[in-house]
Formats: structure tokens, sequence, C-alpha cells
């Protein structure tokens, strides 16, 4: 058994590669938005290791889900992750600026980070005109499924996002938030 999973790591190795290069050959010959919609339907393996070799930062034992979606990048060197993360199903990245994931953070499925605003056709950019900022979330934290991170949030450290919520705040470390908007729900107090 030990040597049949030696087997199937070696080709997922060599699988991931391939697909680094089938990346790269679908990003010259169709651009970088045709790359970025293959990207989606990678296994793990080749996830990670396309972003790496496409500009993102990734630590030791993490662990990519397939179905991520980025948005607003010609490479992925926005997108920074720490050590022994989990980013989940489908997440969805806007890269305009950066997006900083330190250590040991889950990310739960469907997440969304939205790194600017720009209304860009509307009238309404005469009094509200384009922003960029990034999101940090410090290390130890959690955050829910379908939630929303918004421009210029700091998610401070051992901290809890609860599902479905939209964070336009930082958030305190050791707090618990949830709600549209999210508000502060609980301390964490026992660690």
């Amino acid at each position: 058994m030990k040597t049949k999973l030696g087997l199937l790591k070696k080709f997922n190795v060599i699988n991931a590669y391939l697909n680094c290069f089938r990346f790269w050959l679908i990003k010259l010959l169709l651009g970088f938005d045709s790359a970025n919609i293959f990207l989606q339907g990678l296994n793990k393996t080749s996830i990670s290791l396309v972003l790496k070799k496409n500009g993102a930062t990734i630590g030791k034992e993490c662990d990519i889900e397939t179905g991520l979606i980025f948005h607003n990048c010609k490479d992925y060197s926005n997108l920074i992750i720490g050590n022994n993360c989990h980013i989940g199903k489908n997440c969805f990245f806007d890269l305009r600026s950066k997006v900083v994931i330190a250590n040991n953070v889950v990310i739960a499925m469907q997440a969304t980070f939205i790194t600017h605003q720009d209304l860009n056709k509307s009238e309404l950019k005469t009094i509200f005109p384009a922003t960029m900022n990034k999101i940090i979330i410090k290390s130890n934290s959690y955050i829910g499924a379908n939630t929303t991170i918004l421009k210029g949030v700091v998610i401070n450290q051992s901290s809890i996002v609860g599902a479905g919520a939209v964070v336009t705040k930082d958030v305190h470390e050791y707090t618990i938030v949830g709600g549209v908007p999210a508000r502060p729900i609980k301390k964490i107090n026992n660690l």
C-alpha cells in the first residue's frame, strides 16, 4: 500500500508541473483571464504550484481547495498565505490589492475578499472615487462559510468570523463577530 501511495504522490507532482505548463501556455496564447479560468478546474496539488509559480507566496503545510476564483490581477503576487493554512472550496479573491493571510488560518468555503471599490461608469464616481486597500487576516483566525471581507479590514489574531457575515471594520483579537454588517458577539477567553 505504501508503494501505491508513493506512486500516487509522484503522479500528482508530475501532473502539477504539466498543469503549470498548460497554465503558462494558455496565458501566453489566450491571456491571463483564460488561464485564470483554467486554474479553477485544477486539483489541489496543481493549484498550489500554479499560484506559487505565478507570484503568490504560500507557506508550508497549506491545504488549498479547488474552485478558487481570482479577479483583478495579472499574476498572483498580491496573495500571501502563511504556514499551515486551509483555504476552502470556491473562495473569491479580488487581488487589486494584497490579501495577506497569516499562519494557522482557516477559511471556510465560498468566502469572498474584496480589496477595492470602483463605481467606474456611474456618475456617483465623482462623489465616491475608486479606492483600494489590503485585507489582513492575522494568525489562528477562522473565517466562516459565505463571509465577505471588505477592503482595509484587519482580522486580528485568534478571532472568529461567523458564517454569512459581512466584515466592514477591523475585528479585535480573541473576538467572535457575526451578522451584516459584522458586530462583536463575544470575547474568547479560554486560549
